[in-house]
């Protein structure tokens, strides 16, 4: 027996294929489309994730939920994100869930004191965990090495276990932390060895991996995850515009700084 979000998420596929909401359109909102079918907003949600997750549309916050396909462009399972802005990266945290592997101490090497912007000796938490869809069924979408900085390791260790969200909101929401800028780098390379197994992929398939550094008002780093993403499970999407400014004059980024513990 098909779910009702299945049910929901076939009409509104049919909706589309047919035109009634046309490649480039805004849908109608939840709380709409929830009156005009008779069901619960949470089911609407669950079908547009569906959708979403299919490539057929993209969703932003204060931007609604626009159409882009009228055919699936990944197959179940998969998802893409629409990036444009730090809410937009928390909602990614909002729609998956995490499956905690492991929590332990990190002291930082050499190696990974270059990758936390820190001193070499410092002892931040590793959070490692699993993505998933909420489709049952479907095969993980991430690994996520998760590293805190010392003087929110206690908070993290004591409630990640049961926050739904992203670890940066978490730390938001129980320490009054924000979040000001995310660096982002997008590397591709092969699914490592160590996590064939638990990522559901063949060995040396392709792979995205992942590197973010959550930085504070002070541009102090305090959050550094790693993501390693199997390819056909995962895509981003992203608008760029041209900005105008003087002739040969190109913005330049300071450097991150170091977050005492």
């Amino acid at each position: 027996m098909r779910t009702r979000w299945a049910i929901v998420a076939n009409l509104l596929t049919q909706r589309i294929v047919g035109g009634e909401y046309p490649v480039g359109t805004v849908m109608p909102n939840e709380v709409d489309l929830a009156e005009q079918l008779g069901v619960s907003r949470s089911t609407v949600r669950a079908a547009l994730g569906e959708l979403q997750q299919a490539g057929m549309i993209s969703r932003r916050r204060n931007a609604g939920t626009r159409v882009e396909s009228v055919r699936p462009l990944r197959g179940p399972g998969s998802y893409n994100q629409t990036l444009a802005t730090i809410e937009d990266v928390a909602q990614y945290g909002a729609q998956t869930d995490r499956h905690v592997q492991e929590i332990a101490t990190e002291i930082a090497d050499s190696k990974l004191a270059t990758l936390l912007d820190c001193a070499p000796g410092e002892a931040w938490l590793r959070v490692s965990s699993l993505r998933s869809s909420p489709i049952a069924s479907s095969p993980p979408l991430c690994w996520t090495d998760v590293y805190v900085a010392p003087m929110f390791a206690a908070i993290v260790r004591q409630r990640v276990a049961d926050y739904p969200g992203l670890i940066s909101t978490l730390i938001e929401d129980f320490a009054g932390h924000p979040t000001a800028e995310i660096h982002q780098t997008i590397t591709a390379i092969g699914v490592p060895k160590r996590l064939v197994t638990a990522l559901e992929a063949k060995q040396g398939a392709h792979a995205l991996e992942i590197t973010r550094r959550y930085l504070d008002a002070k541009d102090r780093v305090f959050i550094v995850s790693r993501s390693i993403h199997p390819a056909d499970r995962f895509s981003y999407d992203s608008r760029l515009k041209r900005q105008s400014a003087p002739s040969g004059v190109y913005p330049l980024s300071a450097k991150p700084k170091r977050l005492a513990g």
